[in-house]
């Protein structure tokens, strides 16, 4: 018997194992989880600067959505940004599997089980509030001796961190045990465009 609880986990902190200030605003970082899983997390500003980076378990049950909050209205901020909603796309959009553009929230996730996986969102320069980026591993763990009460299924937030409007942030997750992976960027606010692209 497989039980599947929608509730989202809190994973063990990582260890930066390494960290590089590329200048103006774009930074590196390498990430070590417990669990085994690698990040790379990068971060940079919107326009000006692109990324120096490039299992036999049930699916989770929204394995692959794709969906974007709509618009809370019209605001000029709206056409300010739309060179970097177009700029996200030619960049970030192209070779992805998954991409999604919206306002104040997007969600993306793999549609089958990777040993790799990159997620990487925008928050529009309209934006007066940062965006938080999160990113969940799908676990299952055995239930009683010898998993003979099957397996109990959820998300694990891995990592999470903020996207400062008019900025962009990549996290490449490197899972060599082959996981679901799910990327969700939240809180940018009604009025302000968010984008959100995953590769795997």
């Amino acid at each position: 018997m497989t039980t599947t609880n929608s509730r989202i986990k809190r994973g063990l902190p990582p260890r930066a194992s390494t960290i590089m200030d590329l200048g103006d605003d774009h930074a590196l970082q390498i990430l070590d989880f417990p669990s085994g899983v690698r990040a790379i997390v990068e971060g940079g500003r919107a326009v000006d600067q692109l990324p120096a980076t490039t299992g036999d378990i049930a699916p989770p049950p929204e394995a692959g959505v794709k969906s974007a909050g709509e618009p809370a209205g019209y605001s000029e901020g709206i056409l300010r940004t739309t060179d970097e909603q177009s700029w996200f796309k030619d960049n970030f959009c192209n070779g992805a599997q998954a991409c999604v553009q919206g306002w104040d929230w997007a969600i993306c996730g793999t549609d089958h089980a990777v040993g790799y996986g990159t997620g990487i969102a925008m928050v529009g320069a309209e934006g007066s509030r940062n965006g938080t980026l999160f990113v969940d591993v799908w676990e299952c763990i055995c239930v009683g001796p010898f998993c003979v009460g099957g397996h109990e299924c959820f998300w694990v937030e891995n990592w999470h961190g903020a996207v400062v409007p008019g900025h962009w942030l990549s996290v490449n997750t490197n899972a060599p045990d082959r996981k679901w992976l799910r990327w969700r960027l939240e809180g940018a606010g009604g009025d302000t465009q968010v984008s959100l692209a995953a590769k795997y």
